[in-house]
């Protein structure tokens, strides 16, 4: 269904207006600002692929939206804002010129954000259309984006990543209806587990990612290390560690093989490193277990 789904970008095609903003060229990640004059018209909107906010500038007018049946109207204006959900068909109308900003919210962030903030699966996440509100919270993210958007300078990215992160967790908090799904069985299946530990001690020498562990059993980040943790009693991080150190107790054992050796055979960074995190888990120098082997 996702291709049917429209973009940002597209919109202009069913909203017809002037642009005053567009933060698509500055490759943000889950969230886009833009802005728009409209004039007075009646607008179709189509299935979009994002949740919108709507901030409104200017002076006040009527604003109305239907999905087909009844029609529900309210009052925006400068303070005001409006949201509108993904993935459903409705339209709009208002009788006077507006001034908008849109933020449009990717729906894998708002599942992010859920899943960080649940600790669980949504299952579903429904954020309804709201035709207007007060919300100074959402008011003041709008002008965060637009700061970044026209003078953002070093660090702008994790800026938005920053504002995008909380304006999601607001949504939840405050606008969403979530049902989570059941949580028993999280663990890792005994098939996972051995796919999973053969992948590690392949690759214990290289730079193994979160990522390349989860799509080896097809799941998110987010999913694989909380069933990881449940299968194994500790984050994959610190299991990878532990790993490392087991195969650098075997090889001090052979005697013959030079610390520098194991260091990069085992995926330490350097033999400092090795030697730090040897003795922070087994609780002596690598010279010294050696030695009491």
């Amino acid at each position: 269904m996702s291709k049917f789904l429209v973009p940002p970008d597209r919109i202009p095609q069913w909203i017809p207006g002037v642009e005053t903003l567009d933060s698509s060229h500055q490759n943000w990640k889950g969230v886009t600002l833009k802005g728009y004059h409209y004039e007075s018209q009646a607008a179709a909107i189509p299935p979009m692929r994002d949740y919108m906010i709507v901030a409104y500038g200017g002076s006040s007018t009527s604003m109305r939206r239907s999905t087909g049946r009844l029609w529900e109207e309210a009052i925006v204006g400068r303070g005001r804002i409006s949201l509108l959900t993904r993935a459903e068909r409705s339209t709009w109308t208002w009788r006077d010129p507006i001034e908008v900003r849109h933020i449009y919210l990717g729906h894998e962030g708002i599942v992010s954000a859920a899943e960080g903030v649940f600790d669980r699966d949504p299952q579903s996440i429904e954020i309804a259309d709201r035709v207007s509100g007060e919300d100074p919270f959402i008011l003041n993210c709008f002008n965060m984006l637009e700061a970044e958007l026209k003078c953002g300078r070093l660090g702008q990215r994790l800026m938005v990543d920053a504002v995008r992160s909380q304006l999601s967790v607001h949504l939840l908090r405050h606008y969403a209806m979530v049902r989570l799904t059941d949580d028993s069985g999280a663990a890792l299946t005994a098939a996972q587990r051995k796919r999973i530990i053969e992948l590690i001690e392949a690759r214990l020498a290289e730079n193994i990612s979160l990522d390349e562990l989860a799509n080896a059993v097809g799941m998110s980040p987010f999913h694989f290390s909380r069933r990881f943790k449940i299968a194994f009693g500790i984050p994959p991080y610190s299991y990878v560690i532990h790993a490392r150190v087991t195969k650098a107790q075997e090889m001090l054992r052979r005697r013959k093989v030079a610390q520098k050796v194991i260091a990069l055979e085992c995926g330490f960074a350097d033999q400092s490193h090795f030697c730090n995190t040897f003795r922070k888990i087994v609780g002596i120098s690598p010279t010294d277990y050696q030695k009491a082997v």
